[in-house]
């Protein structure tokens, strides 16, 4: 959320699974993503499978990059997976902390 504690919703295209406890996505576009993540890395984010509609809510910590070894395969994976994109500007790291499942 921004400093004054309101959150932002903003939609990911490029999340990746790295373990069972971590994800990654890229950030090409959203400065106000980074700044609220910078100020606070509590994050939320809500996953649906459109054809079972079964989802997951995922919390966790945030962790935002821009070089090592996750930024460039991340920045790798995003230029291969959707060319016409802009470039990453940012990896962002979460650490996920709860999960709820969730189906209609």
């Amino acid at each position: 959320s921004a400093s004054n504690g309101v959150p932002n919703v903003s939609p990911k295209g490029s999340i990746s699974v790295i373990d069972k406890s971590k994800l990654v996505f890229a950030e090409i576009a959203s400065p106000r993503t980074i700044a609220n993540l910078k100020n606070n890395p509590n994050v939320a984010l809500y996953v649906l499978d459109r054809e079972t509609n079964k989802g997951v809510q995922i919390k966790g910590k945030a962790t935002v990059m821009n070089s090592g070894p996750i930024f460039e395969n991340v920045s790798k994976v995003l230029k291969e997976k959707m060319p016409h994109l802009p470039p990453a500007n940012y990896a962002v790291l979460i650490d996920v902390t709860e999960i709820f499942p969730y189906k209609m």
